[in-house]
């Protein structure tokens, strides 16, 4: 089905499906409900089935985030809408216990306000079976409808594809294939090398010495079981950051056995000896066994002939107590931005990586941002896309698991954050618009649950508002005052500390970490004993700036609003090439 009859049809059922939710002319079941107390355990919560009077209906286990709410005599049910239109495919009766009602009515009672969720919710109505037939014809029509025409139902609906048709195929060549061999025959499978730098007997004039730097930022941080700091960050000799190629930039690899006073270059990640290619965006993240993985992001202009131009490689630790550790052989991940965000690890040690399509970045109407489902081995088991978002820029997307098992991200969008749900592991996204609470606008933030069970959001404590066709850059202290920015006006400055009781509905916590300049792309990690470390670039390529910032924090400094542990700091100095002779001078153009 397609072009503009399908289009019609799907406008036609949506419309239908609309008015249904909105003026409460909408899917009306028979349900039982026999015996089930409200105080009981949530994790003790039985399957649920719902069926409607047509003999068709939904059936499957109601997650901690889809579990019924007894609330008092009303008995309502409450499941989330992705779960019932995935699940609205067989016959079933739902048995809930020793109550019976005669009729549901589904309402949607979506709000933008995070108190209020996303849901569907079952709830008596008395004979109103004649609109069974309505509602539910309309619904099977959306869906049907919508699976055929991916981009336009998307704003409600996000599926899984098969991996391969988005990575490409990441089978590598056998050893004794000329790819695999540079400098001949040179193709984006050729793997890529760690060089190391800064080691005894070394060439001193080496070109990645830090003295020719002139460009640097987006950094990543994270520490070894024995407590060894690692970091990286891309830079360049030659010029600012120039996509989709990067050429003549490199990405950096920093150790520090002092808990971050002290740091030592010791290797880059180079692709410019490989028909002149470049590196972005480059990862440190620690799997679930405690492994230390780097991620490299690198570009070739292959002439468009070559469908890995972009290729993300990754690297794991041999031994992360050794300033120049040895490596993994290098892994082929896909042909997508896969690096710029820290993986979520789930219990079971799979991991969700964050994706993106940094080619599509302002062309309206492609699906971009997107999610790969690993197993604990590395093998793909699925890719879910959200919907399309033209709103969205860098998305930069961090998903966290809620207490109720549900995931919840921001994404970066043109006014702000914008948030995003899925109720079924990841494999299914609801786009849920701007987040009530301007931060970090058009720039990337991070979220991070913390042992404790609170959420680690850092993110620029910057909003915006025009006054009379011009912008004012403002920030709102913690007894809800408002201040201009006087000396940084931009929306990447006022790094900051937030934490949630709450699992992301509100930030009431924070602490300023900087506020000197460009400030942008934080990274976080935590240490056994609970200190939470954070990266942060300063003025990228602004002369005596193009610094790499880190803090390290606890829980207890954020909730007081200011360090109190003794063992806290802010801003220790990783890397700033001006320092070493380096650095953007007056009349360099970069």
């Amino acid at each position: 089905m397609h072009g503009a009859r399908a289009q019609y049809i799907l406008q036609r059922a949506t419309d239908r499906v609309t008015r249904m939710t909105l003026y409460a002319t909408t899917l009306y079941t028979h349900i039982q409900c026999r015996g089930y107390p409200a105080s009981h355990a949530q994790d003790e919560l039985p399957d649920v089935t719902v069926s409607s009077n047509l003999g068709f209906g939904c059936r499957g286990t109601l997650l901690k985030s889809h579990q019924r709410q007894l609330d008092g005599e009303k008995r309502r049910c409450i499941v989330s809408r992705d779960w019932l239109r995935e699940q609205w495919s067989q016959p079933a009766t739902a048995i809930l216990g020793s109550y019976e009602y005669p009729e549901f009515r589904l309402v949607d009672t979506n709000s933008r306000d995070l108190q209020k969720p996303r849901k569907w919710e079952l709830t008596t109505m008395q004979n109103q079976v004649p609109l069974v037939r309505l509602a539910a014809v309309s619904l099977m029509a959306w869906g049907i409808v919508s699976s055929h025409m991916h981009g336009f139902a998307g704003a409600l609906y996000a599926q899984t594809v098969e991996p391969e048709s988005v990575l490409g195929d990441t089978t590598m060549p056998p050893t004794e294939d000329i790819s695999q061999n540079f400098p001949y025959g040179i193709s984006g499978k050729t793997p890529p090398s760690l060089t190391k730098i800064n080691f005894e007997g070394q060439e001193p004039y080496h070109k990645h010495r830090i003295n020719l730097r002139i460009f640097q930022g987006c950094p990543q941080v994270e520490i070894s079981a024995g407590g060894r700091l690692w970091a990286t960050w891309f830079g360049s000799n030659v010029q600012a950051e120039r996509a989709p190629f990067h050429k003549g930039q490199f990405s950096v690899i920093s150790t520090s056995a002092d808990d971050g006073k002290t740091w030592k270059e010791v290797f880059v990640f180079d692709p410019s000896e490989l028909l002149g290619g470049g590196a972005s965006d480059p990862m440190l993240w620690k799997d679930h066994r405690g492994n230390i993985r780097f991620i490299g992001l690198r570009n070739i202009d292959f002439k468009g002939k070559d469908e890995f131009a972009s290729s993300a490689w990754e690297f794991t630790m041999l031994n992360p107590e050794n300033e120049h550790t040895t490596w993994s052989a290098p892994r082929l991940l896909g042909n997508k931005n896969i690096s710029v965000m820290k993986p979520l690890i789930f219990p079971d040690g799979t991991i969700m990586r964050s994706m993106d399509d940094f080619k599509l970045v302002g062309i309206a109407d492609k699906v971009r941002i997107r999610f790969l489902k690993e197993d604990v081995n590395g093998r793909p088991i699925f890719v879910s896309e959200f919907p399309v978002d033209n709103d969205a820029a860098f998305a930069e997307q961090m998903p966290i698991i809620r207490k109720d098992g549900s995931l919840f991200t921001f994404y970066r969008a043109k006014n702000g954050q914008k948030f995003a749900e899925s109720f079924d592991g990841g494999k299914s996204w609801t786009l849920g618009g701007y987040y009530p609470m301007q931060f970090s606008i058009n720039t990337k933030c991070i979220l991070k649950t913390l042992p404790s069970g609170r959420v680690l959001l850092v993110a620029n404590d910057v909003q915006i508002t025009e006054e009379n066709g011009k912008r004012r850059y403002i920030y709102t202290d913690e007894k809800g005052k408002e201040h201009e920015i006087e000396k940084h006006k931009t929306a990447r400055t006022r790094m900051t500390a937030y934490l949630s009781d709450d699992d992301a509905k509100t930030f009431t916590h924070k602490m300023l970490l900087c506020d000197d300049g460009q400030i942008s792309y934080p990274s976080a990690t935590i240490s056994k004993d609970g200190f939470i470390y954070i990266v942060y670039d300063q003025g990228r390529g602004e002369i005596g700036q193009h610094t790499i910032f880190l803090s390290k924090i606890t829980e207890e400094d954020i909730l007081a609003g200011k360090l109190i542990n003794g063992k806290s700091y802010l801003n220790n100095v990783v890397s700033r090439p001006s320092d070493q002779g380096g650095g953007r001078r007056e009349g360099d153009k970069i």
